[in-house]
C-alpha cells in the first residue's frame, strides 16, 4: 500500500543491509500491507467515533467513548513510535513523517485538557488518512504544486470582478444602492453572483429599474464563473495528472530495481551451482 519513496526516508542497498536484523524486519512490518491496514482502520473508527460524541447517544456512552479514544491515541503514539525506531534518525527527513508526527502531537495534547474546543482538535487525526494512502498523497502534492497557477488565475478574477464592480456601481448605484452602492457592495454582491446563489433575484432586482441589465449579468456569469472556475479545475486536474505520472514512474523504476536484483541474485545462486557440481564431479572416487 505504502510507497517507501515517497512517505518514509528508507534506507537502501547497503545501508540497509548494515541494519541489525531486528531492524529491518522491522522496517518491513511497519511497511507491510497489514500494518497499514490497521493503521488505516483505527484512523477510521477514530473518525467515526468523533462523529458519534456529536449525537446524544454519544452524551450516554461518554465514558467508553472516552476510553476507545485513549486507546486509539495510544496505538497512534505506538506506531510512531515503531516507525522512529525502525527508521532511526531517517525518519524526520520526509515530509510526511513530520505531518504525522505533528498531527498525533497536536490531536493528543488536548487529551490531556478539559478544554472542549481544545479537545475538538482530535478530529485533525483523520488527516492522517492522506499519509498512510498513496493516491491522496498524489493529490495533495498536486494541491500544493497548483498554488502558484491557482493564484494567477485568483488575481485574473479579481482584476475582472473589480472592472465589473467599477462598472455595476457606475449603472447600477442609484437605483439599486444596497447591492451597488459602492465598488466594495459591488464586489460582494458579484461574488455572490459567482457562486450562483441568488443570482436571478440581483438580476430581477435590479431588472425593474434597467430592463436591459440581463446582458450584464449573463455576460459576467459567462466570464466570472464558467470561464475562471474552468480555468481553476483545469489547472488542478493538471497538475494532479503530472504527479500521478511521476508517481507511476518511481513505482516502475522501483520495480525494474527489484526485478535486476532479483536477476543478479539469480545469477550468483546459478554460478554457485555450477561450481558445487564442478567440485563434486572433480572429487577423486573413495576406494
Amino acid at each position: 500500500m505504502s510507497q517507501p519513496s515517497e512517505t518514509h526516508a528508507l534506507p537502501e542497498g547497503a545501508l540497509a543491509q548494515a541494519l541489525p536484523a531486528w531492524r529491518r524486519r522491522l522496517l518491513a512490518f511497519v511497511d507491510g500491507g497489514f500494518f497499514q491496514g490497521v493503521v488505516i482502520t483505527i484512523i477510521s473508527l477514530n473518525a467515526i467515533l468523533l462523529g458519534v460524541e456529536t449525537f446524544p447517544i454519544g452524551k450516554r456512552f461518554e465514558a467508553l467513548l472516552m476510553v476507545i479514544d485513549r486507546a486509539c491515541v495510544f496505538f497512534f503514539i505506538l506506531e510512531l513510535s515503531l516507525r522512529i525506531t525502525a527508521y532511526g534518525r531517517a525518519f524526520f527527513r520526509s515530509p510526511w513523517n513530520v505531518f504525522d508526527f505533528f498531527i498525533v502531537a497536536v490531536s493528543s495534547f488536548p487529551q490531556a485538557t478539559g478544554v472542549a474546543a481544545l479537545r475538538a482538535l482530535r478530529i485533525l487525526r483523520v488527516l492522517r488518512v492522506v499519509t498512510v494512502v498513496p493516491r491522496m498523497r498524489t493529490v495533495v502534492r498536486g494541491l500544493f504544486d497548483a498554488v502558484p497557477g491557482i493564484m494567477s488565475v485568483a488575481i485574473v478574477a479579481m482584476l475582472v470582478t473589480y472592472i465589473f464592480a467599477v462598472l455595476a456601481s457606475a449603472w447600477y448605484g442609484e437605483t439599486n444602492p444596497d447591492l451597488f452602492g459602492d465598488v466594495f457592495i459591488s464586489m460582494y454582491t458579484l461574488f455572490q453572483i459567482i457562486t450562483l446563489e441568488g443570482w436571478r433575484d440581483i438580476a430581477d432586482a435590479v431588472g425593474v429599474y434597467h430592463p436591459n441589465s440581463w446582458i450584464f449579468f449573463v455576460v459576467f456569469v459567462l466570464v466570472g464563473t464558467f470561464t475562471m472556475l474552468n480555468l481553476f479545475i483545469a489547472i488542478v486536474v493538471r497538475v494532479v495528472e503530472e504527479e500521478a505520472d511521476e508517481t507511476e514512474e518511481v513505482v516502475r523504476h522501483e520495480t525494474q530495481l527489484m526485478l535486476d536484483e532479483l536477476a543478479r541474485l539469480s545469477g550468483k545462486v546459478e554460478e554457485l551451482s555450477q561450481r558445487l557440481n564442478q567440485q563434486d564431479g572433480a572429487e577423486p572416487p573413495v576406494r
